[in-house]
């Protein structure tokens, strides 16, 4: 057991005696260093210069601890396996609203085409209606141009990747409240346009009260009623499976318990969250205070 000691000790110091008197040798040995060198240092009470030269060349000591393997790969192959399964998930949810959607949007581009028609033939609304028929036009060019990445890329496109899905579920929620609001001004200021001499025929009574620009009035609000519907039912179904807005990094691709608030359409999820917990701090008020607030009341009465 000595001669091990002796042997661990011998190793041990081996490299930072001869590493000095190397040093020493290129720098200018010292006198005390060039003593060492003539061997007449005071010698280790452990060891010998014979046992060093027996030992041979010092071995590295083992390494006690390991480095730990990363699982970064693991769990990106985790991640994008919850991610494929999720977009093959929601796929088969939104097939329907994306249909719908698309339909819309077709409807609204052919709409456009028959209110440029009319105005190249001379038909102009009138001018107690044009301010109405111009809000209509406008919220369809709108709605158009903002729900078109959506439902042209779907949900792998830039507009669910870079968050704007639901500014633009917010964007054609408000034109279509624009819409509403021109057709209820409309039913409220209209009047029937009067009959040319000699037509009473009941194609010519039809036209005299509801024209092309009536018709493509009723036909906007319908179709983006559609369209702000089908924005909804995709935003929804994202939602829910955590591919877009998660709560935290760790609910990306996990599905949602909760279910999704209407009030997403104007409003961020945080502002919402903020609503539900004062309204829940509100219902647990505590009968004390309860109590202070009924004799309060009383006493005011008195």
């Amino acid at each position: 057991e000595h001669k091990n000691c002796l042997t661990f000790w011998n190793s041990f110091f081996a490299v930072p005696r001869y590493m000095v008197l190397l040093t020493a040798i290129e720098a200018g040995a010292p006198p005390s260093l060039g003593r060492m060198m003539e061997g007449k240092e005071e010698r280790s009470p452990l060891c010998s210069d014979q046992d060093i030269d027996n030992e041979g060349q010092p071995r590295n000591l083992p390494r006690l601890v390991g480095e730990l393997p990363s699982d970064r790969t693991a769990r990106r192959r985790a991640l994008e396996s919850r991610l494929r399964i999720a977009h093959a998930k929601v796929a088969s949810i939104i097939e329907r609203p994306m249909i719908h959607g698309r339909c819309a949007i077709v409807g609204l581009l052919v709409l456009a085409l028959i209110r440029t028609a009319a105005v190249l033939q001379g038909n102009v609304p009138g001018y107690s209606v044009y301010a109405m028929h111009f809000l209509t036009t406008s919220s369809d060019v709108i709605c158009v141009v903002c729900s078109l990445p959506l439902f042209a890329f779907g949900t792998r496109g830039a507009c669910v990747q870079k968050g704007c899905l639901g500014p633009m579920l917010t964007l054609v929620f408000a034109m279509s409240l624009v819409d509403y609001s021109a057709f209820c001004a409309y039913m409220l200021v209209a009047t029937p346009r009067p009959l040319a001499p000699g037509s009473r025929s009941m194609l010519d009574v039809l036209e005299a009260m509801v024209g092309v620009w009536e018709w493509a009035l009723l036909a906007s609000v319908a179709l983006q009623t559609a369209l702000c519907a089908s924005s909804w039912r995709v935003y929804r179904a994202l939602r829910m499976a955590g591919l877009y807005a998660p709560e935290k990094p760790s609910d990306v691709a996990r599905d949602r318990q909760k279910d999704i608030s209407f009030l997403e359409i104007v409003c961020e999820a945080e502002d919402i969250e903020s609503l539900e917990q004062m309204e829940l701090n509100c219902c647990e008020a505590p009968p004390s205070e309860e109590v202070t607030i009924t004799s309060a009341s009383s006493g005011i009465t008195n």
